[in-house]
């Protein structure tokens, strides 16, 4: 419950911090939030490597009872290598992100150009929906393959959680293909 509360929070704050910046600002920030997806995809594999030597994964410590609201038994001991691209890929990110937001603040005064307000706030205001979304599923996502209590509890509870990590379209298919299965092969 709790989960889907601070989902929905997000949500909200998206749209109303597009509206604000407007759809040209935003757009400026999303093209460099793309560029960072790009450098993600492309170098998360090698990141990956590096995680795996600096931050321990919680591996489950019994094979009777699966830990995972999503995934099977079958998966149970390789995880950790989906954990670690995830959160490679999610680190990557996050350091685009930065660099974005510093940039993106040069173009500060994009947001008060009089293009007709509404749709300059409406179109802002759903980019950055979109941008937040896709950032909250791969959170999610790297959570999901956490197997702590605590986390997959709030995964069990959370329809919402659930319905993002499973239900979005490309990108659960997608990330489940990427992290987890070539995860097992590799």
């Amino acid at each position: 419950m709790v989960l889907t509360l601070i989902i929905f929070f997000i949500l909200l704050l998206s749209l109303y911090s597009g509206a604000r910046r407007g759809l040209i600002l935003q757009l400026v920030l999303t093209i460099g939030y793309s560029v960072s997806f790009w450098a993600a995809l492309t170098y998360h594999r090698q990141v990956s490597e590096w995680a795996e030597m600096l931050i321990p994964y919680p591996t489950p410590t019994s094979s009777s009872t699966n830990p995972f609201v999503l995934y099977s038994m079958d998966f149970l001991f390789e995880m950790d290598g989906a954990f670690y691209r995830g959160i490679s890929f999610v680190l990557i990110l996050f350091a685009g992100w930065l660099i974005t937001r510093l940039v993106g603040g040069l173009f500060n005064f994009m947001a008060d150009i009089p293009v007709v307000r509404t749709i300059n706030a409406i179109g802002g205001a759903l980019l950055s929906f979109v941008v937040h979304y896709i950032g909250l599923f791969l959170v999610l996502f790297v959570l999901s393959t956490v197997p702590l209590p605590f986390i997959q509890d709030q995964l069990a509870s959370s329809n919402a959680a659930r319905n993002i990590i499973t239900t979005t379209p490309e990108l659960s298919g997608q990330f489940y293909e990427w992290w987890i299965v070539e995860g097992i092969q590799d």
